[in-house]
């Protein structure tokens, strides 16, 4: 007999130090998928989890809707709730299902709920009842909630950071959800967490240092066949809720002990190391004085803080301030969301010269804009398409958007911020980044995948903005202290523990 297995998600990584917020129109303008639009994809989450069901005739998707975005604020209820509502109608218009795969984020919030994860698994768990297997794709900056462990049968954080196998997470995902209906296993899980939020600067798992090592032994794990499933979570520490942590996931077949045993001693690893995780930064100026001094090579300065990946608006400027003030001599390429600054490009044309503000247009409260005089030397309509990563083969809309030139600094000014994974911005309005001497991005971890065979040389920029480089500079409200990095030190901590077994 066929068994039904339902996909659906809603996708995206929300901040809760932005002054923005995620609507419909930001997944209509990136990616809105219903019913059998869904059976289309062949890349990313979606695409992997259809193309391992395809393997058994004997399972047969059930899409419903799909919905990712570019990172933002949190969603607008009106938003959450539209996508979600058309998700339980669909669900409940499907008939008998046999399963559930939820291809979600973990870091999505909305204005008045701190759990969409935990909140969308309640929904479905209404209907679908308790015994009913519901399988979960996350991030692995997910905030791992007691609420999203207990309703899900298994939770699947990505493996990889830079993320290249959101595919590989959804075969991994309908796998199990196959062995688990053919009666092969029964998977059971537990999470351990410790109260610890970092940037993800420190934390790649391509090469060594504290996350690699400790993606590494959940793997080894894996791989030896002790257990199920691995995952291990730096959470997403620019959102401000409760119950705040960061730790590993263990999935056994039907030894929860197991799963506690190793899901803890990764846990405590993760806070003996806490101190790794956190990154050497410059100030602005003293990082482009140092990059312009140096004769030798290109230069990255990673603005980290205005990191439109992690939610930020993508229009503070206070390393493009430190480039114009500077008395060096160099080529350098900078990017910025403003829409006024692009619309008025657009209409003088290229090869004008205008006066403009550009930046602090959008999230106001991260620093002055920057008054410019420059040439309009590109415009397009700033559509590209992503090559790899999360969104391999989907297109990307910056919007309207143009290329400004001051001295010899090329700005890049877009209408909407889009997530930073390779160079395509750049690239699609015709800038090749190893023509410059100082490169800017706007990420903590894709710029090094990027920029490597460019350079060596790669500067954290301390700034302010709703994504810093250390979380020391954002002010929380509903996570309680003590946490890391406010506190170095918590006399007598130890992981928490929950899922298959008491809380503890």
């Amino acid at each position: 007999m066929v068994k039904r297995i339902v996909i659906a998600g809603i996708f995206t990584e929300c901040n809760d130090f932005t002054s923005t917020f995620i609507s419909t129109a930001d997944f209509a303008r990136a990616e809105l998928l219903r019913g059998n639009e869904i059976l289309d994809r062949i890349d990313g989450i979606v695409g992997g989890t259809l193309h391992e069901l395809a393997k058994d005739k004997e399972f047969e998707p059930v899409p419903l809707l799909f919905a990712s975005a570019s990172p933002g604020g949190a969603l607008t209820d009106d938003c959450f709730y539209e996508l979600h509502d058309e998700i339980i109608e669909r669900l409940k218009d499907a008939g008998s299902v046999d399963g559930v795969l939820l291809l979600m984020h973990g870091a999505a919030v909305a204005q008045s709920i701190d759990d969409v994860e935990g909140y969308l698994l309640n929904s479905v768990r209404e209907i679908v009842g308790d015994e009913l297997p519901i399988m979960v794709t996350l991030d692995l900056h997910a905030h791992v909630t007691d609420q999203m462990v207990q309703l899900s049968t298994a939770l699947f954080g990505w493996e990889t950071y830079p993320h290249m196998d959101s595919h590989r997470t959804g075969e991994r995902a309908a796998n199990l959800m196959m062995r688990t209906l053919h009666g092969e296993v029964k998977p059971v899980q537990v999470m351990a967490k410790v109260p610890v939020l970092t940037s993800a600067i420190n934390a790649s798992t391509e090469r060594p240092g504290p996350f690699f090592d400790l993606m590494k032994k959940a793997k080894d794990l894996e791989h030896s066949g002790k257990v199920l499933c691995s995952s291990v979570f730096l959470v997403h520490p620019y959102i401000d809720r409760p119950e705040m942590g960061s730790g590993a996931l263990i999935i056994t077949d039907n030894q929860p002990e197991i799963a506690a045993l190793y899901a803890e001693a990764l846990a405590q690893e993760y806070w003996d190391r806490r101190l790794e995780f956190e990154p050497e930064v410059w100030t602005p100026d003293a990082a482009v004085a140092a990059a312009g001094a140096d004769c030798e090579t290109s230069v990255v300065l990673t603005e980290a803080a205005d990191c439109c990946g992690g939610g930020a608006a993508g229009d503070c400027v206070a390393t493009l301030h430190a480039l114009l003030k500077s008395d060096n001599e160099f080529t350098a390429l900078y990017p910025v969301v403003s829409p006024l600054a692009a619309l008025a490009a657009h209409n003088a044309g290229v090869g004008q010269w205008i006066r403009i503000s550009v930046g602090a247009e959008i999230d106001t409260k991260w620093g002055p804009p920057v008054d410019i005089h420059a040439e309009v030397v590109a415009l397009g309509s700033g559509n590209f398409t992503y090559i790899g990563g999360i969104w391999n083969g989907a297109e990307g809309q910056m919007g309207q958007s143009a290329v400004l030139r001051v001295r010899g600094i090329d700005i890049l000014v877009t209408t909407h911020p889009t997530y930073e994974w390779h160079d395509e911005q750049y690239r699609a309005m015709g800038l090749d980044p190893k023509n410059y001497k100082i490169i800017v991005a706007k990420n903590p971890m894709n710029y090094f995948m990027t920029y490597l065979p460019i350079t060596g040389k790669f500067f954290i920029i301390d700034s302010p903005g709703p994504t810093p480089a250390t979380c020391t500079s954002l002010t929380y409200k509903k996570m309680p202290r003590p946490f890391f990095p406010f506190d170095l030190d918590i006399e007598g901590l130890r992981p928490k523990i929950f899922g298959a077994i008491n809380n503890r």
